[in-house]
C-alpha cells in the first residue's frame, strides 16, 4: 500500500511540475526580444555597412547639396 502511494505522489509531482512548466511565460518573453533584437541588428549592419543603403543616401544628399553650393556660389 505504502508503494502505490509513493507511485501516485511521485506522478502527481510530476505531473504538477510539467504544469507549471508550461503555463510560464517568462522564458517565452525572452526568446521573443532576443528574435527582435537580432532582426534590428540585421538592418543595422545592411543599413550602416560600407556601400549599404544609409551611405548612398548620404552620399547623394551631400552630393545635391554640394552642387548647388557650386552654383550659388561662384
Amino acid at each position: 500500500m505504502k508503494l502505490t502511494q509513493s507511485i501516485f505522489s511521485a506522478y502527481n509531482s510530476a505531473k504538477n511540475s510539467v504544469q507549471n512548466f508550461l503555463k510560464r511565460e517568462d522564458g517565452v518573453t525572452a526568446i521573443e526580444y532576443a528574435i527582435v533584437a537580432a532582426g534590428v541588428a540585421a538592418v543595422v549592419v545592411v543599413l550602416f555597412q560600407d556601400g549599404g543603403t544609409f551611405q548612398q543616401a548620404m552620399e547623394g544628399i551631400f552630393n545635391r547639396l554640394s552642387s548647388q553650393l557650386d552654383t550659388l556660389l561662384p
